[in-house]
């Protein structure tokens, strides 16, 4: 298990569009091996990540939710979106120098609004459970 102080093989830096996104990472993705497997993005959890008890903090899970939610909706619409809805469910802890891994798909696409689900996992037990929806500021024609 490679999810302590270090970055797993195969991740890269994603650049950020956003100076929040930036500020927040770095962030990092990995294509998957399988054609259908797609994508995880991941970062390492820093002191600037976690609470005074060392524990990445629940804002911060959040924002990286986020942040690969609106990755999955890029699978099937182009900029520009916006977030709609995030449901959180925290499920256990991560630690300060763990390696924490997203994940997500899309469930449901409307005409406007886009519904996922994903997972936040670190070594090896589920950190967070989250749900999204997404609004499209320039709606598919037809």
């Amino acid at each position: 298990m490679n999810d302590f102080k270090s970055i797993p093989e195969g991740f890269k830096p994603i650049k950020s569009s956003s100076q929040f996104g930036g500020r927040n990472g770095p962030v990092y993705e990995k294509t998957l091996a399988g054609e259908d497997d797609g994508w995880v993005r991941g970062f390492l959890a820093e002191d600037k990540h976690c609470n005074a008890a060392g524990i990445v903090h629940g804002g911060m899970l959040m924002t990286f939710a986020d942040i690969f939610l609106s990755r999955a909706v890029m699978e099937v619409a182009d900029p520009p979106f916006v977030t709609l809805r995030m449901g959180c469910d925290f499920v256990s802890p991560a630690f300060n120098g763990c390696w924490i891994e997203g994940r997500a798909q899309v469930t449901k696409r409307g005409r406007e609004i886009i519904f996922l689900e994903g997972q936040i996992t670190s070594r090896d037990k589920t950190v967070m459970n989250v749900t999204g929806q997404f609004k499209l500021l320039r709606p598919r024609k037809g």
